[in-house]
């Protein structure tokens, strides 16, 4: 788990590096998610440190822990009132709600810890890859200048496989998806190839991380890399 605690503190310091870049007008203005000003995207991924960091707290006391105590509608009522907050709060928030998790990753990891159960089953260790997918493809939708293609090689071959496996729940039509070695990340996953539903297929084909960032909800961004980008179904 070393290296993933220490993947969680470089995505940290990264987003705060990106944040020095943004203008105080620039923290209100659109994201890449619809509805949503960078202010709200930002709000999220603290609340969201917040929420893991509690969990796992929680199951260093021995106790199963809600991330968002009152549920999704409580979680969104958070992020509607820290949206519209100063450029100044808003980074600090983000910086120390970071910082008191990468402190909680360290308890858990000083107990050895890992195993222990949290929200929904989730053994401790699976919030590191799931802090680090939140932070990653949230740096994307900040539309700060950083791509999926810049996304760490080891995520996307890590999340490819899990979020094409859903693809039968969520496609709308017939699906033929297919990754090229050239222009991916990590080009053995160059070939791999899924097939949904039967009769005339659409064809999605292109790199792997632009594959991926079509299977997160993110099609505009890569559109011009791929040779469809299919509406699919809202995770579920």
């Amino acid at each position: 788990m070393t290296t993933c605690t220490h993947l969680a503190r470089a995505e940290r310091a990264d987003l705060l590096a990106l944040l020095t870049g943004l203008t105080p007008q620039q923290w209100d203005t659109p994201s890449l998610c619809a509805g949503w000003t960078r202010g709200h995207v930002l709000t999220h991924v603290a609340r969201n440190a917040d929420g893991i960091a509690d969990t796992l707290a929680g199951a260093l006391r021995g106790e199963v822990v809600e991330r968002y105590p009152g549920g999704p509608s409580a979680r969104d009522a958070a992020i509607e009132a820290g949206a519209g907050r100063p450029a100044d709060v808003l980074r600090a928030d983000v910086r120390d709600s970071a910082e008191r998790l990468d402190a909680v990753f360290g308890a858990v990891g000083a107990a050895d810890a890992w195993h222990r159960e949290t929200e929904k089953d989730h053994p401790a260790r699976h919030w590191l890859g799931a802090r680090w997918k939140e932070v990653e493809i949230h740096r994307v939708d900040l539309a700060g200048g950083y791509s999926p293609r810049q996304w760490p090689p080891a995520m996307v071959a890590r999340l490819l496989e899990a979020e094409a496996a859903r693809l039968p729940t969520r496609a709308r039509t017939a699906l033929r998806v297919s990754v090229t070695a050239e222009g991916s990340l990590r080009p053995e996953l160059g070939g791999r190839e899924w097939s949904i539903g039967e009769g005339a297929a659409v064809e999605v084909r292109g790199p792997d991380w632009a594959v991926l960032a079509w299977l997160l909800g993110r099609p505009a961004v890569v559109a011009d890399e791929l040779t469809a980008t299919p509406e699919l179904y809202p995770f579920g």
